[in-house]
């Protein structure tokens, strides 16, 4: 019985949160030199705390996060989440932070793709499994 890649990325995930919460976030800051970011959304359909571990991108020293869901042809519910209400914590280098996540569209949002490319030749491959557009988030500040 094969398993697909999906599956292995999945169980990795679980492992590195379950490493990442035992630490408290002091472990796990990295995946193959991939910096990563904790994010607790407010669930669109739930209203409940929602917690995602993703790859980030530095987007001038601000994260930015990629909603390839793996290559699967839907939006990640984090990404649903987020348009839902944009206001969350994250968490890099160990810091938590309330954020604003916004949404990139157009120049902005090439930009940060070619960087994730960059990042990630991965995200590219991605790329061409899907029919939908790659929602791209820049977790700013709260004002």
């Amino acid at each position: 019985m094969a398993i697909n890649e999906r599956t292995v990325m999945r169980l990795q995930w679980k492992m590195h949160k379950l490493m990442w919460n035992l630490s408290g976030g002091r472990l796990g800051r990295k995946v193959n030199g991939m910096p990563v970011v904790e994010v607790v959304a407010i669930g669109h359909k739930s209203g409940q705390p929602r917690q995602i571990l993703i790859f980030s991108i530095d987007d001038g020293g601000v994260p930015a996060i990629v909603g390839t869901n793996a290559g699967k042809d839907v939006d990640p519910a984090w990404a649903k989440n987020l348009r839902s209400n944009p206001q969350a914590r994250a968490r890099w280098d160990g810091v938590w932070q309330d954020i604003s996540a916004v949404e990139l569209e157009g120049d902005d949002h090439e930009r940060v793709w070619q960087l994730a490319v960059d990042t990630f030749p991965g995200y590219g491959e991605y790329r061409t499994r899907l029919t939908r557009p790659v929602p791209i988030f820049r977790l700013e500040p709260a004002r």
